[in-house]
Protein backbone atom coordinates (compact mmCIF):
# COMPACT_ATOMS: atom_id res chain seq x y z
CA UNK A 1 0.00 0.00 0.00
CA UNK A 2 1.61 3.54 -0.98
CA UNK A 3 1.58 5.91 1.50
CA UNK A 4 -0.83 9.07 1.19
CA UNK A 5 -0.14 11.92 -1.11
CA UNK A 6 -0.54 15.15 0.01
CA UNK A 7 2.14 17.47 -1.94
CA UNK A 8 2.70 16.95 -5.77
CA UNK A 9 4.92 18.83 -8.38
CA UNK A 10 3.26 18.71 -12.00
CA UNK A 11 5.40 19.36 -14.78
CA UNK A 12 4.06 21.07 -17.46
CA UNK A 13 2.19 24.66 -18.96
CA UNK A 14 -0.56 23.19 -21.02
CA UNK A 15 -3.88 22.69 -21.22
CA UNK A 16 -3.53 19.18 -20.13
CA UNK A 17 -1.95 20.39 -17.07
CA UNK A 18 -4.50 22.60 -16.56
CA UNK A 19 -6.74 18.94 -16.67
CA UNK A 20 -4.18 17.57 -14.14
CA UNK A 21 -4.41 20.12 -11.58
CA UNK A 22 -7.74 20.60 -11.66
CA UNK A 23 -8.47 16.57 -11.56
CA UNK A 24 -5.62 16.21 -8.68
CA UNK A 25 -7.15 18.97 -6.65
CA UNK A 26 -9.62 17.17 -6.26
CA UNK A 27 -8.57 14.57 -3.77
CA UNK A 28 -9.18 15.48 -0.29
CA UNK A 29 -5.70 14.67 0.83
CA UNK A 30 -3.85 16.69 -1.59
CA UNK A 31 -3.14 20.12 0.20
CA UNK A 32 -0.63 21.40 -2.41
CA UNK A 33 0.38 21.55 -5.90
CA UNK A 34 3.27 23.03 -7.83
CA UNK A 35 2.84 23.77 -10.90
CA UNK A 36 6.69 24.24 -13.31
CA UNK A 37 6.25 25.71 -14.78
CA UNK A 38 2.41 26.09 -14.70
CA UNK A 39 0.87 29.23 -16.46
CA UNK A 40 -1.97 31.44 -15.77
CA UNK A 41 -4.43 29.23 -16.22
CA UNK A 42 -3.07 26.74 -13.99
CA UNK A 43 -3.00 29.10 -11.39
CA UNK A 44 -6.24 29.89 -10.91
CA UNK A 45 -6.12 25.94 -9.79
CA UNK A 46 -7.56 25.41 -6.32
CA UNK A 47 -4.37 24.43 -3.82
CA UNK A 48 -2.09 25.09 -6.30
CA UNK A 49 1.47 27.28 -6.91
CA UNK A 50 3.21 27.60 -10.15
CA UNK A 51 6.78 27.64 -10.40
CA UNK A 52 9.08 29.51 -12.65
CA UNK A 53 11.68 27.30 -14.71
CA UNK A 54 12.62 24.78 -17.04
CA UNK A 55 10.43 21.67 -16.52
CA UNK A 56 13.07 19.71 -19.44
CA UNK A 57 15.98 20.56 -17.45
CA UNK A 58 16.99 17.28 -14.97
CA UNK A 59 19.51 19.02 -13.02
CA UNK A 60 17.18 22.29 -12.37
CA UNK A 61 13.89 19.67 -11.92
CA UNK A 62 15.77 17.10 -9.03
CA UNK A 63 16.67 20.29 -7.40
CA UNK A 64 13.70 22.37 -7.00
CA UNK A 65 12.26 18.66 -5.97
CA UNK A 66 14.66 18.21 -3.15
CA UNK A 67 13.78 21.51 -1.90
CA UNK A 68 10.23 21.08 -2.12
CA UNK A 69 9.87 17.68 -0.87
CA UNK A 70 6.66 16.49 -2.81
CA UNK A 71 5.08 12.86 -2.28
CA UNK A 72 4.61 12.41 -6.04
CA UNK A 73 6.21 14.13 -9.00
CA UNK A 74 3.87 14.03 -11.98
CA UNK A 75 5.30 14.89 -15.74
CA UNK A 76 2.67 16.13 -17.84
CA UNK A 77 4.60 16.74 -21.60
CA UNK A 78 6.42 14.79 -23.46
CA UNK A 79 9.46 17.18 -23.45
CA UNK A 80 11.02 16.16 -20.42
CA UNK A 81 10.24 12.50 -20.52
CA UNK A 82 12.59 12.41 -23.62
CA UNK A 83 15.36 14.26 -21.90
CA UNK A 84 15.59 12.20 -19.21
CA UNK A 85 14.25 13.96 -16.46
CA UNK A 86 12.35 10.78 -14.99
CA UNK A 87 15.88 9.19 -14.90
CA UNK A 88 17.46 11.97 -13.07
CA UNK A 89 14.35 11.99 -10.57
CA UNK A 90 14.36 8.18 -9.66
CA UNK A 91 17.90 8.22 -9.27
CA UNK A 92 17.47 11.01 -6.58
CA UNK A 93 15.44 8.64 -4.91
CA UNK A 94 12.13 10.99 -5.43
CA UNK A 95 8.60 9.19 -6.57
CA UNK A 96 7.83 10.67 -9.93
CA UNK A 97 4.80 9.16 -12.48
CA UNK A 98 6.33 8.77 -15.55
CA UNK A 99 8.72 6.36 -18.20
CA UNK A 100 12.63 6.73 -18.11
CA UNK A 101 14.05 7.94 -21.26
CA UNK A 102 14.54 4.51 -22.68
CA UNK A 103 11.25 3.58 -22.23
CA UNK A 104 9.91 7.19 -23.81
CA UNK A 105 11.71 6.36 -27.09
CA UNK A 106 8.02 4.77 -27.96
CA UNK A 107 7.08 8.23 -28.49
CA UNK A 108 10.42 10.27 -29.16
CA UNK A 109 11.08 8.11 -31.90
CA UNK A 110 8.89 6.97 -34.10
CA UNK A 111 11.39 4.02 -35.57
CA UNK A 112 12.09 3.10 -32.69
CA UNK A 113 8.83 2.51 -31.97
CA UNK A 114 7.44 0.96 -35.19
CA UNK A 115 10.93 -1.63 -34.60
CA UNK A 116 9.39 -2.57 -31.39
CA UNK A 117 5.78 -2.98 -32.69
CA UNK A 118 7.84 -5.38 -35.35
CA UNK A 119 9.76 -7.26 -32.52
CA UNK A 120 7.12 -7.89 -30.29
CA UNK A 121 4.16 -8.72 -32.67
CA UNK A 122 1.94 -5.59 -32.10
CA UNK A 123 -0.62 -5.28 -35.24
CA UNK A 124 0.66 -1.71 -37.39
CA UNK A 125 0.91 -0.77 -40.86
CA UNK A 126 3.95 -1.74 -42.93
CA UNK A 127 6.73 0.65 -43.20
CA UNK A 128 10.09 1.58 -44.60
CA UNK A 129 12.55 3.44 -43.24
CA UNK A 130 14.39 6.04 -44.72
CA UNK A 131 18.37 7.23 -42.77
CA UNK A 132 19.00 9.87 -45.57
CA UNK A 133 16.75 12.70 -47.73
CA UNK A 134 18.32 10.54 -50.93
CA UNK A 135 17.26 7.35 -49.45
CA UNK A 136 13.46 9.09 -48.85
CA UNK A 137 13.11 10.11 -52.67
CA UNK A 138 14.32 6.97 -53.65
CA UNK A 139 11.13 4.95 -51.46
CA UNK A 140 8.72 7.37 -52.74
CA UNK A 141 9.54 6.77 -56.52
CA UNK A 142 8.53 3.17 -55.80
CA UNK A 143 5.88 4.38 -54.03
CA UNK A 144 1.76 3.76 -54.94
CA UNK A 145 1.10 7.11 -53.19
CA UNK A 146 -1.39 8.02 -56.00
CA UNK A 147 -3.36 4.74 -55.63
CA UNK A 148 -2.72 3.19 -51.45
CA UNK A 149 -1.28 6.84 -50.32
CA UNK A 150 1.30 7.02 -48.46
CA UNK A 151 2.29 8.44 -44.49
CA UNK A 152 5.11 9.70 -44.00
CA UNK A 153 5.86 11.08 -40.44
CA UNK A 154 9.51 12.45 -39.06
CA UNK A 155 11.39 10.42 -36.66
CA UNK A 156 11.40 12.57 -33.27
CA UNK A 157 9.09 14.67 -31.53
CA UNK A 158 6.98 17.63 -33.42
CA UNK A 159 4.36 18.43 -31.35
CA UNK A 160 1.67 17.03 -33.55
CA UNK A 161 3.12 18.39 -37.01
CA UNK A 162 5.63 15.74 -38.03
CA UNK A 163 2.61 13.62 -39.97
CA UNK A 164 1.45 14.27 -43.13
CA UNK A 165 -0.97 11.74 -45.65
CA UNK A 166 -1.06 12.41 -48.79
CA UNK A 167 -2.33 10.91 -52.27
CA UNK A 168 -0.79 13.29 -53.75
CA UNK A 169 3.04 12.61 -55.57
CA UNK A 170 4.18 16.32 -55.15
CA UNK A 171 2.85 16.89 -51.85
CA UNK A 172 4.92 13.92 -50.48
CA UNK A 173 7.73 14.85 -52.04
CA UNK A 174 7.62 18.53 -50.61
CA UNK A 175 7.02 17.04 -47.12
CA UNK A 176 10.26 15.11 -47.72
CA UNK A 177 12.25 18.44 -48.35
CA UNK A 178 10.22 20.08 -45.92
CA UNK A 179 11.31 17.98 -43.06
CA UNK A 180 14.52 16.77 -44.05
CA UNK A 181 15.80 19.93 -45.69
CA UNK A 182 14.18 23.46 -45.71
CA UNK A 183 15.34 25.19 -42.83
CA UNK A 184 12.12 27.54 -42.65
CA UNK A 185 10.03 24.73 -41.42
CA UNK A 186 9.69 24.08 -37.89
CA UNK A 187 9.90 20.37 -38.15
CA UNK A 188 12.96 18.79 -38.62
CA UNK A 189 14.32 15.32 -38.50
CA UNK A 190 17.45 12.93 -39.99
CA UNK A 191 15.61 9.99 -40.42
CA UNK A 192 11.88 9.69 -42.18
CA UNK A 193 9.25 6.69 -41.57
CA UNK A 194 7.31 5.64 -44.65
CA UNK A 195 4.20 4.01 -43.87
CA UNK A 196 1.09 2.58 -46.11
CA UNK A 197 -2.47 4.43 -44.97
CA UNK A 198 -4.69 2.42 -43.57
CA UNK A 199 -8.41 2.94 -42.73
CA UNK A 200 -10.98 2.65 -40.15
CA UNK A 201 -11.99 4.80 -37.67
CA UNK A 202 -9.04 6.36 -35.53
CA UNK A 203 -9.42 5.87 -31.66
CA UNK A 204 -7.11 6.70 -28.67
CA UNK A 205 -6.72 4.39 -25.73
CA UNK A 206 -5.11 5.57 -22.07
CA UNK A 207 -3.49 3.01 -19.84
CA UNK A 208 -1.93 3.18 -16.52
CA UNK A 209 1.19 1.53 -15.88
CA UNK A 210 3.28 0.43 -13.31
CA UNK A 211 6.30 -0.96 -14.78
CA UNK A 212 4.78 -5.02 -15.12
CA UNK A 213 0.96 -4.40 -14.96
CA UNK A 214 -1.68 -1.82 -16.28
CA UNK A 215 -4.90 -0.55 -15.86
CA UNK A 216 -7.26 0.47 -19.23
CA UNK A 217 -8.23 4.69 -18.60
CA UNK A 218 -10.73 4.82 -21.26
CA UNK A 219 -10.92 6.08 -25.09
CA UNK A 220 -11.09 9.39 -27.02
CA UNK A 221 -11.79 10.20 -30.53
CA UNK A 222 -9.62 13.33 -31.46
CA UNK A 223 -9.62 15.53 -34.35
CA UNK A 224 -6.16 16.53 -36.10
CA UNK A 225 -6.65 18.71 -38.57
CA UNK A 226 -7.03 22.22 -38.26
CA UNK A 227 -10.25 22.83 -40.25
CA UNK A 228 -13.70 21.00 -40.62
CA UNK A 229 -14.38 17.79 -42.67
CA UNK A 230 -10.72 17.29 -41.53
CA UNK A 231 -9.14 19.30 -44.48
CA UNK A 232 -6.01 21.32 -43.64
CA UNK A 233 -2.49 20.63 -42.06
CA UNK A 234 -2.21 18.22 -39.26
CA UNK A 235 -2.22 19.89 -35.08
CA UNK A 236 -1.68 19.18 -31.52
CA UNK A 237 -5.40 18.31 -31.38
CA UNK A 238 -8.82 20.43 -31.71
CA UNK A 239 -11.19 18.86 -29.82
CA UNK A 240 -12.57 15.17 -29.31
CA UNK A 241 -15.02 12.89 -27.64
CA UNK A 242 -15.54 9.81 -25.32
CA UNK A 243 -16.97 7.36 -27.56
CA UNK A 244 -19.39 5.14 -25.37
CA UNK A 245 -20.37 1.32 -26.64
CA UNK A 246 -17.65 1.77 -29.34
CA UNK A 247 -14.91 0.54 -29.82
CA UNK A 248 -16.91 -2.76 -29.38
CA UNK A 249 -16.26 -5.20 -25.98
CA UNK A 250 -14.17 -7.84 -28.34
CA UNK A 251 -11.85 -4.80 -29.77
CA UNK A 252 -11.40 -3.29 -26.06
CA UNK A 253 -10.08 -6.79 -25.10
CA UNK A 254 -8.40 -7.30 -28.36
CA UNK A 255 -6.29 -3.85 -27.51
CA UNK A 256 -5.49 -4.97 -23.49
CA UNK A 257 -4.21 -8.30 -24.84
CA UNK A 258 -2.36 -7.63 -28.27
CA UNK A 259 -1.23 -4.18 -27.95
CA UNK A 260 -0.73 -2.92 -24.06
CA UNK A 261 0.17 -6.32 -22.90
CA UNK A 262 2.85 -7.02 -25.08
CA UNK A 263 4.03 -3.37 -24.70
CA UNK A 264 4.61 -4.40 -20.85
CA UNK A 265 6.02 -7.48 -21.92
CA UNK A 266 8.59 -6.33 -24.50
CA UNK A 267 9.66 -3.51 -22.40
CA UNK A 268 10.36 -6.07 -19.72
CA UNK A 269 12.62 -7.68 -21.97
CA UNK A 270 14.28 -5.11 -22.95
CA UNK A 271 14.91 -4.21 -19.62
CA UNK A 272 13.22 -0.80 -19.92
CA UNK A 273 10.19 -1.39 -17.79
CA UNK A 274 7.31 1.47 -19.03
CA UNK A 275 5.51 3.12 -15.64
CA UNK A 276 3.58 6.01 -16.55
CA UNK A 277 0.92 6.67 -19.24
CA UNK A 278 0.58 4.79 -22.32
CA UNK A 279 -1.39 6.14 -24.82
CA UNK A 280 -2.35 4.00 -27.97
CA UNK A 281 -3.16 5.66 -31.21
CA UNK A 282 -5.16 3.11 -32.95
CA UNK A 283 -6.76 2.58 -36.55
CA UNK A 284 -10.16 -0.10 -36.63
CA UNK A 285 -11.98 -1.50 -38.95
CA UNK A 286 -14.85 -3.65 -37.45
CA UNK A 287 -13.06 -6.09 -35.31
CA UNK A 288 -9.38 -5.26 -37.11
CA UNK A 289 -7.35 -2.86 -34.77
CA UNK A 290 -3.99 -1.77 -35.68
CA UNK A 291 -1.70 0.86 -33.98
CA UNK A 292 -0.60 4.30 -35.59
CA UNK A 293 1.65 5.06 -33.03
CA UNK A 294 1.77 4.99 -29.04
CA UNK A 295 2.67 8.41 -27.02
CA UNK A 296 3.77 8.14 -23.99
CA UNK A 297 1.97 10.43 -21.62
CA UNK A 298 -1.57 12.03 -21.01
CA UNK A 299 -2.95 13.54 -24.97
CA UNK A 300 -3.54 17.02 -25.11
CA UNK A 301 -6.75 17.14 -25.20
CA UNK A 302 -7.56 13.70 -24.44
CA UNK A 303 -6.48 14.40 -20.94
CA UNK A 304 -9.73 17.15 -20.63
CA UNK A 305 -12.07 14.32 -21.85
CA UNK A 306 -11.05 11.30 -20.17
CA UNK A 307 -10.21 13.11 -16.38
CA UNK A 308 -14.06 14.46 -16.07
CA UNK A 309 -14.93 11.42 -16.80
CA UNK A 310 -13.05 9.40 -13.81
CA UNK A 311 -15.37 9.37 -10.91
CA UNK A 312 -13.11 8.68 -8.45
CA UNK A 313 -9.82 10.02 -6.93
CA UNK A 314 -7.21 9.51 -9.41
CA UNK A 315 -3.68 10.84 -7.27
CA UNK A 316 -3.80 7.30 -5.24
CA UNK A 317 -3.61 5.31 -8.61
CA UNK A 318 -0.84 7.51 -9.92
CA UNK A 319 0.80 6.74 -6.38
CA UNK A 320 0.43 3.19 -7.00
CA UNK A 321 1.94 3.31 -10.17
CA UNK A 322 4.83 5.04 -9.37
CA UNK A 323 5.46 2.68 -6.51
CA UNK A 324 5.17 -0.14 -8.99
CA UNK A 325 1.75 -1.39 -6.93
CA UNK A 326 -1.07 -0.73 -9.12
CA UNK A 327 -3.98 -3.24 -8.36
CA UNK A 328 -6.59 -4.91 -10.60
CA UNK A 329 -9.45 -2.22 -10.68
CA UNK A 330 -9.72 0.25 -13.05
CA UNK A 331 -11.09 3.71 -11.64
CA UNK A 332 -15.03 3.97 -11.99
CA UNK A 333 -16.60 6.20 -14.44
CA UNK A 334 -19.25 8.38 -15.39
CA UNK A 335 -22.22 7.42 -16.72
CA UNK A 336 -21.94 10.64 -19.06
CA UNK A 337 -20.83 11.87 -22.50
CA UNK A 338 -17.83 14.06 -22.76
CA UNK A 339 -16.68 16.20 -25.43
CA UNK A 340 -14.12 18.46 -25.83
CA UNK A 341 -13.59 21.70 -28.53
CA UNK A 342 -10.66 23.65 -28.88
CA UNK A 343 -10.38 27.27 -29.26
CA UNK A 344 -7.05 28.67 -31.58
CA UNK A 345 -5.75 31.83 -32.55
CA UNK A 346 -5.23 32.79 -36.20
CA UNK A 347 -2.70 31.36 -38.30
CA UNK A 348 -2.12 28.70 -36.27
CA UNK A 349 -0.51 25.51 -37.17
CA UNK A 350 2.61 27.40 -37.60
CA UNK A 351 5.16 25.69 -40.02
CA UNK A 352 6.77 27.49 -42.85
CA UNK A 353 7.57 30.77 -40.77
CA UNK A 354 4.02 31.60 -40.79
CA UNK A 355 3.14 34.29 -38.30
CA UNK A 356 -0.08 33.79 -35.58
CA UNK A 357 -2.33 36.50 -34.66
CA UNK A 358 -1.12 36.68 -31.04
CA UNK A 359 -1.74 39.34 -27.86
CA UNK A 360 -5.49 40.09 -28.68
CA UNK A 361 -7.59 40.69 -25.38
CA UNK A 362 -9.80 37.82 -25.04
CA UNK A 363 -13.25 37.17 -23.10
CA UNK A 364 -13.65 34.54 -20.87
CA UNK A 365 -16.92 33.40 -19.27
CA UNK A 366 -17.60 32.02 -16.37
CA UNK A 367 -18.08 28.28 -16.91
CA UNK A 368 -21.79 27.05 -16.35
CA UNK A 369 -23.15 23.59 -14.50
CA UNK A 370 -21.47 20.60 -16.71
CA UNK A 371 -19.04 22.58 -18.46
CA UNK A 372 -14.70 23.27 -17.61
CA UNK A 373 -12.86 25.85 -19.00
CA UNK A 374 -8.92 24.67 -19.55
CA UNK A 375 -6.11 27.27 -20.78
CA UNK A 376 -3.41 26.26 -22.76
CA UNK A 377 -1.89 29.34 -24.66
CA UNK A 378 -3.60 32.64 -22.86
CA UNK A 379 -1.76 34.51 -20.01
CA UNK A 380 -3.25 37.26 -17.91
CA UNK A 381 -1.65 41.21 -18.79
CA UNK A 382 -2.76 43.66 -16.28
CA UNK A 383 -5.90 42.08 -15.56
CA UNK A 384 -6.53 41.17 -18.71
CA UNK A 385 -6.56 37.42 -20.58
CA UNK A 386 -4.43 37.54 -23.92
CA UNK A 387 -3.76 34.40 -26.75
CA UNK A 388 -0.19 33.64 -26.60
CA UNK A 389 -0.19 30.64 -28.19
CA UNK A 390 -1.64 28.18 -30.94
CA UNK A 391 -4.30 26.15 -29.08
CA UNK A 392 -5.31 29.10 -26.88
CA UNK A 393 -8.45 26.97 -25.06
CA UNK A 394 -10.30 24.19 -24.58
CA UNK A 395 -14.05 23.71 -23.63
CA UNK A 396 -15.44 20.45 -22.67
CA UNK A 397 -18.92 19.40 -21.55
CA UNK A 398 -20.63 16.48 -20.08
CA UNK A 399 -24.20 15.35 -21.18
CA UNK A 400 -26.51 12.63 -20.19
CA UNK A 401 -26.37 12.14 -24.40
CA UNK A 402 -23.54 13.49 -26.62
CA UNK A 403 -25.65 15.55 -28.45
CA UNK A 404 -26.40 17.00 -24.95
CA UNK A 405 -22.50 17.05 -24.18
CA UNK A 406 -21.99 19.17 -27.82
CA UNK A 407 -25.10 21.65 -27.53
CA UNK A 408 -23.27 22.71 -24.07
CA UNK A 409 -19.87 22.82 -25.40
CA UNK A 410 -20.45 25.03 -28.65
CA UNK A 411 -22.77 27.36 -26.62
CA UNK A 412 -20.13 27.81 -24.51
CA UNK A 413 -17.32 28.42 -27.18
CA UNK A 414 -20.03 31.25 -28.60
CA UNK A 415 -19.18 33.01 -25.96
CA UNK A 416 -15.30 33.17 -25.93
CA UNK A 417 -14.25 36.32 -28.15
CA UNK A 418 -11.29 37.44 -29.06
CA UNK A 419 -10.04 38.30 -32.39
CA UNK A 420 -8.91 36.23 -34.88
CA UNK A 421 -10.50 33.14 -32.76
CA UNK A 422 -11.01 29.67 -34.58
CA UNK A 423 -12.53 26.22 -33.80
CA UNK A 424 -13.90 23.30 -35.79
CA UNK A 425 -17.70 23.54 -35.67
CA UNK A 426 -17.61 19.76 -36.47
CA UNK A 427 -16.62 17.71 -33.28
CA UNK A 428 -18.88 15.02 -32.19
CA UNK A 429 -20.94 14.81 -35.68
Amino acid sequence: MTETVKTILLLGSGGREHALAWKMAQSPAVTKIWALPGSDGIATVEKTECIAGNATDPAFVVKTAQQLKPDLIFIGPETPLAAGVVDALEAAGLSVMGPRKAAAQLESSKIFSKEFMTEFGIPTAPFKVADTYDEAITLCEKWDIEGKGIVIKADGLAAGKGVVVTHDRAEALKTLHDFMVNPACSVKTERILLEEKITGKEVSAFALCDGKTFLPLGYACDYKRVNDNDQGPNTGGMGGYAPKGWPSDKARQFIQEHVFRPVMAGMQELKTPFKGILFAGLMIEGDNVKVIEFNTRFGDPETQILLPLIAEDIVPLFAQAAAGKLGATPPSLRNSHALHVVLTSEGYPETLGTGMRLGEKMDIPAAPDNTLLFISGAKKKNDQWVNNGGRVIGVTALGATMDEARARAYATVEKIHFQGAHWRKDIGR
